[in-house]
C-alpha cells in the first residue's frame, strides 16, 4: 500500500488521492488534456503498478456545480 500510495501521489496528473473503506480500495482524480492523455496515463502509468488489479473509470459529462 505504502509504496502505490507514494508512487501514484507522486504523478502530476493525479490532483487527488483517498484511501477508501470498502470498495473502490483508492479513488484517484485526475486532471489530463483530453480522453486520448487519459487513456494514456491509464495505460502507461496506472495500469501494470504492483497491486493493481482493476481499474473502474468515471468521466464527467457535464459539470453543473463546482465548491472549488
Amino acid at each position: 500500500m505504502q509504496e502505490f500510495e507514494a508512487i501514484v501521489a507522486g504523478y502530476d496528473e493525479v490532483i487527488e488521492l483517498r484511501r477508501m473503506f470498502g470498495r473502490p480500495d483508492y479513488l484517484l482524480r485526475v486532471a489530463v488534456a483530453d480522453h486520448a492523455a487519459f487513456e494514456a496515463f491509464l495505460s502507461g502509468r496506472l495500469i501494470g503498478l504492483p497491486g493493481v488489479l482493476r481499474v473502474e473509470s468515471r468521466l464527467t459529462m457535464k459539470k453543473i456545480k463546482s465548491d472549488w
